[in-house]
């Protein structure tokens, strides 16, 4: 299993704190309200810790990071969310990137010497040859377009 950097995300809306846990894949599931055809409905939606603190209504809303060892960092000092302080930037990609996909190697392709292999039989000249559409040059009009008149 993998340590998690971020444990939870905090963040005060509607005179309460809310706590988010980090899930087993490393994202936060969060409520998301939208108007639907003039109804609100709530969602929830997985997103990582940037997607959290990027957000429009949390990173207004004092997000704060609870770390693995039981430590709080605020993510925005004095409330001011123009600016991401390097430290809660650093953890914030840390804890992205160790739950980032793997994407799988590929290997190298095969560089063949086209003059030690076999030769190659281009399957379109083979059709071609064979006359399944007739020879060519010749066309066969055995149907009458007319009618039969």
């Amino acid at each position: 299993m993998r340590k998690k950097v971020i444990e939870a995300i905090s963040f005060f809306f509607k005179g309460e704190r809310l706590v988010v846990k980090c899930r087993a894949n490393g994202k936060f599931r969060v409520p998301v309200s939208d108007s639907h055809y003039g109804r609100l409905k709530t969602t929830y939606k997985s997103l990582t810790a940037r997607e959290i603190i990027e957000h429009e209504v949390i990173k207004n809303c004092d997000p704060t990071l609870y770390l693995e060892g039981g430590n709080r960092l605020r993510v925005f000092l004095d409330g001011d969310n123009k600016y991401l302080p390097a430290q809660a930037d650093g953890l914030i990609g840390k804890h992205d990137k160790v739950y980032e996909p793997k994407r799988k190697k590929i290997p190298p392709t095969l560089k063949l010497d086209p003059s030690k292999t076999k030769a190659t039989y281009n399957l379109l000249d083979a059709y071609a040859q064979t006359g399944f559409f007739g020879d060519g040059g010749t066309d066969d009009f055995d149907f009458d377009w007319d009618g039969g008149d």
